[in-house]
């Protein structure tokens, strides 16, 4: 492949023909489609730049990458209530974080985890590269932030305040990082430390991380569950295809209204498990409503109105797939999930023989007879679980896996904490190793119980998604028109002979 030229490549951009250049030559096969992937990105600067730019940060500014992640996170909360404003500035704001995301996301795509961590890590190209689209992204951020909020704020409508302070936030730090990135000295950048690089590969396999389980985690999951519940309601209310289709009882619509009442509650007093099963028939239902629409098979409508159903069938979608990778406390997300009644019986069969292993051996025998507290703790968990499910369960659907993952987990981990509360040299290593068992045994099967079957939760909506303008709405529109002028003439003659 003839490589590309430095005055071929964009604006202040040479960084990336150095980097791209800095890849083992099998890698450089692929430096045209991330350039084309850094072009887009690029745009979304260009778009940004045209939005005026929020009062210079007070000092030198206090920001890093964090506080700014933290910000795109709590934001995400709103994002149902943004996207039912209509207002193109969240569209925005959301195409350049993603572009942002892609770009990096590509890069460790195309390289595979040793490359990316051997000639990408810690290439003095790379760095220059990655720390140059963080001030240009975060400078982009800022900007369209600022602007959203204002715009919201002279709107004054009371259901987006909690938005417009995200915003606002999200300016602040996204302003205050930008100029600090802009200052840095491009050489001698400093190199991630392995635990940064570890965690953001973990994030490349699986971006889609669940929710905490302490407060601070279900407080995020209820104020997702909030944001979609009134984002549908002001689609419903505010737009015309809202409005009508609010009047309509064709088939989808019925199950789509019926998984909207069927929502859990916002405080999420049912399982993660559950939630996100309900959540994912609203996305299903929900998207074959908008199949539907853009058949042009319920009546005229406008590409924003649709525009707006995407983006709360989009919210439900990430918070759906957030409550689904929510898992028990130290249970391991990636586990491979029971496919049968019978593979969870013999996981229950499996722990029970660890802890009989280990009840017979010295440790297991002076620590039972004891008062001492972990071993409390750990025989009341023991007590606690519940019974493997049956084949009756299955058919009727009654067993909550959830429920009983968070149980075992619990188990789990008073196992580790009675392990870890004897003194080194109180026992026999093969004695310790039988409760280490158990504490694996009990963890690993949680993990097992936890997961959800694909089956059950609806595929991403937005993937090949045609999106809708005005241009293809009338166009749809026409079509549905001219099929009905068809259905009708062809009725005609049997309607006169009658």
């Amino acid at each position: 492949m003839t490589e590309q030229s430095v005055a071929a490549v964009p604006e202040r951009n040479d960084t990336l023909r150095l980097a791209l250049n800095s890849l083992p030559h099998p890698m450089r096969r692929h430096n045209e489609e991330l350039r084309r992937t850094y072009q887009e990105l690029r745009s979304t600067w260009l778009r940004a730049g045209a939005v005026p730019a929020p009062p210079a940060p007070a000092g030198a500014g206090a920001s890093d990458g964090h506080d700014v992640a933290g910000a795109l996170r709590a934001l995400e909360g709103h994002s149902a209530v943004l996207g039912a404003t209509g207002n193109p500035l969240w569209e925005q704001l959301q195409d350049t974080r993603r572009a942002t995301a892609r770009m990096r996301r590509s890069v460790w795509a195309f390289t595979g985890d040793r490359v990316w961590r051997k000639h990408v890590v810690p290439n003095a190209h790379w760095k220059r590269l990655w720390t140059d689209i963080a001030q240009q992204s975060t400078d982009a951020y800022a900007r369209l932030a600022g602007e959203l909020a204002g715009q919201l704020e002279r709107e004054g409508r009371r259901e987006t305040a909690p938005a417009v302070a995200a915003l606002r936030e999200l300016s602040r730090t996204a302003a205050e990082r930008s100029a600090e990135l802009g200052k840095l000295s491009r050489k001698n950048l400093p190199t991630p430390d392995a635990s940064a690089v570890d965690r953001e590969a973990r994030g490349m396999r699986r971006p889609d991380v669940g929710y905490g389980l302490g407060e601070a985690g279900r407080a995020q999951a209820a104020q997702a569950s909030r944001d979609i519940r009134q984002g549908l309601k002001m689609w419903a209310d505010r737009s015309t295809l809202g409005q009508r289709l609010g009047k309509m009882n064709t088939p989808a619509l019925v199950r789509m209204r019926k998984a909207w009442a069927d929502l859990p509650s916002d405080d999420l007093r049912e399982s993660p498990r559950d939630a996100a099963i309900r959540f994912g028939e609203l996305v299903r239902s929900a998207h074959a409503v908008r199949e539907e629409i853009g058949k042009g098979r319920m009546g005229r409508f406008s590409a924003k109105d649709v525009a707006t159903l995407d983006s709360v069938i989009d919210a439900g979608f990430r918070h759906m797939k957030r409550l689904a990778g929510t898992s028990p406390a130290g249970v391991d997300t990636n586990a491979r999930a029971y496919v049968s009644v019978a593979e969870a019986q013999d996981g229950n069969l499996r722990l029970a023989g660890q802890l009989l292993a280990w009840q017979k051996s010295t440790m297991g025998q002076e620590l039972l007879s004891s008062r001492n507290e972990h071993v409390k703790a750990l025989r009341d968990a023991w007590q606690n679980l519940p019974n493997p499910p049956t084949e009756k369960d299955r058919k009727l659907g009654t067993y909550d896996r959830w429920g009983a993952a968070a149980k075992t987990a619990a188990f789990g981990r008073a196992a580790q904490a009675l392990l870890k509360a004897q003194p080194e040299g109180s026992c026999s290593a093969a004695d310790r190793a039988k409760l280490q068992a158990v504490a694996e045994g009990a963890m690993s099967h949680a993990a097992r119980m936890a997961k959800i079957p694909d089956s059950l939760l609806p595929k991403d909506p937005a993937k090949n998604r045609a999106a809708v303008t005005e241009q293809t709405a009338r166009r749809v529109q026409a079509q549905a028109q001219q099929a009905q002028v068809r259905l009708t003439q062809q009725r005609s003659p049997a309607s006169a002979r009658r």
